[in-house]
């Protein structure tokens, strides 16, 4: 059974539950493309997403993703999805700069193809429509287009008009698979699933505190000032101090 880190990573990855989607690099239809990313074949496994199957995408058995928002419209995580037309020369450095000069409480990860997700963790499930209000706000600070893709891709379930289920929508793909697809520290260098845990729950955000971050950025762009979030979220540089510890 699932117990220490795996139970904080489930607790931080917390979405539907009533399925699990599965990205299959195995399947007869999955290819990489002439940039390098893999296309792999994207499937929903109608299967409860137990605390074993995370266990086993940490372990690397499989690759698993899931649906942040739940039945109740609500999410703890939100993502930015940042997809280089060219994954040879991207730069991520640019977009972890970004997060520090805003104070951002986002989590920049490794994505499966060398993209980036940034990561919103949140203290308590929050309603899933503000969280993607909240993150295409931000699309202007990173130069990124209005249809940059943002998780949770739904804010509300949809049900089967045949069946009357709930449909699960899209997935992301979960990181730390088998070890990869790891945040990194403001150096570019990866954490360790251990420390990536600790950052997080340094870097946890509330409803509110998405008004007070919101508030800041305007100051910074319109006003020029450079205000420290007083009771807003500690910025990544603050808590990289993390990974120094022994």
């Amino acid at each position: 059974k699932a117990i220490g880190m795996d139970q904080k990573f489930i607790k931080l990855f917390n979405g539907y539950k009533a399925a699990y989607g599965v990205a299959d690099m195995t399947h007869p239809d999955a290819y990489v493309e002439a940039n390098g990313k893999q296309k792999p074949v994207y499937r929903w496994n109608f299967e409860a997403f137990t605390d074993q199957v995370y266990s086993d995408h940490l372990s690397g058995k499989k690759s698993v993703g899931i649906q942040p928002c739940n039945e109740n419209s609500r999410v703890v995580f939100g993502v930015i999805d940042i997809d280089p037309k060219n994954y040879a020369d991207f730069n991520k450095k640019f977009y972890i700069d970004i997060i520090q000069e805003y104070k951002l409480p986002l989590i920049p990860i490794e994505s499966k193809s060398g993209g980036l997700h940034l990561y919103l963790f949140l203290k308590e499930f929050t309603s899933a429509s503000l969280i993607v209000s909240f993150l295409s706000n931000l699309l202007p600070l990173f130069e990124l287009k209005p249809d940059c893709e943002i998780f949770p891709k739904q804010t509300q379930l949809t049900k089967n008009n045949e069946s009357g289920e709930l449909s699960p929508g899209q997935f992301i793909n979960l990181p730390y698979y088998g070890g990869k697809r790891r945040a990194l520290n403001v150096d570019g260098t990866p954490f360790e699933l251990d420390k990536f845990l600790e950052v997080v729950e340094a870097n946890l955000v509330s409803k509110d505190q998405l008004n007070i971050i919101t508030n800041n950025i305007d100051k910074k762009i319109y006003e020029g000032t450079d205000t420290d979030l007083m009771d807003g979220p500690p910025c990544l540089a603050d808590i990289s101090k993390i990974s120094k510890r022994e």
